[in-house]
């Protein structure tokens, strides 16, 4: 009768090596995970975010390298052959659930590397406009409008399509206005040129002091007059005539309320010039 040794019972890993093993690695993500939000909270009031979010991540990948040589090396004495046969059709099962974690590992790096947005840029993800808050090696964090906290994995970003609201291009807002048919429809286009101009945070004619900030962080055209709200007609009938109204703003996040005085204003101007809506 063969004699079993229970402590080559995992190929040519012990098992009490391959248990150590485990809990290195265990041990080794969650002090990592730890020591990254103990760094970031710490520096948080006293540097910069691109400063301590690198600081706290690195070490944190440090701790990880550190405690993954050790288990790999010292325990395993870096057999994988063994590691693997000690697993079985356990290391297969496991190798299979990690194939999504590992992509977003690698699209993690991919991010790093083309970096398409950083840490506090404005993006749109899936309709929704977004804060960036911290971009981390599987998952992003993202902080939308209404305060929400949207976790994405990073293969999306790979794969998918992301808007960056803040590599230095304008945003162009179009409106639809629609308005009777009567010898009044010039007096509404004169009236909402008048609004487009006079308002403060439409292009281009926003205050010297304020287009000179703008102009150190956005790509300005060399022809300056293609920022010039413009309004067209696109449907006219004897009932009513359909206009658009294109202009171009720089911050996305005050859309809503740019949007929201040129309406009331509009309103007040129209009616006190009689022009009705179609």
């Amino acid at each position: 009768m063969a004699i079993v040794d229970t402590d080559k019972l995992l190929g040519e890993v012990s098992f009490q090596n391959f248990l150590l093993f485990i809990f290195v690695v265990i041990l080794s993500v969650i002090l990592g995970n730890i020591l990254r939000l103990l760094i970031a909270r710490f520096l948080k009031d006293k540097a910069k975010p691109v400063f301590y979010k690198a600081l706290s991540r690195a070490v944190m990948y440090s701790v990880y390298f550190i405690g993954f040589y050790f288990a790999f090396q010292k325990i395993l004495n870096f057999n994988i052959p063994a590691f693997l046969a000690a697993l079985g059709i356990l290391g297969i099962t496991f190798l299979l659930t990690m194939l999504p974690v590992l992509q977003n590992v690698f699209a993690g790096i991919v991010l790093s590397l083309e970096r398409p947005f950083r840490e506090g840029d404005i993006v749109e993800v899936d309709g929704a406009i977004c804060i960036v808050k911290d971009i981390m090696l599987r998952k992003t964090f993202l902080r939308s409008l209404d305060g929400k906290i949207i976790i994405v994995s990073n293969i999306r970003f790979v794969t998918g399509s992301v808007i960056n609201y803040s590599q230095g291009e304008f945003i162009r807002v179009d409106l639809d206005i629609n308005i009777k048919n009567d010898s009044s429809y010039q007096k509404a286009i004169d009236r909402i040129n008048k609004i487009l101009r006079e308002e403060p945070n439409i292009l281009p004619h926003v205050p010297k002091k304020e287009f000179s900030i703008i102009q150190k962080f956005f790509v300005m055209p060399k022809n300056i007059s293609v920022l010039e709200p413009k309004i067209f007609i696109r449907n006219a009938s004897k009932d009513k005539i359909s206009l658009q109204v294109w202009f171009w703003i720089w911050d996305i996040l005050r859309k809503e309320s740019i949007v929201s005085n040129f309406y009331e204003t509009l309103l007040q101007e129209f009616r006190n010039e009689k022009i009705s809506f179609g």
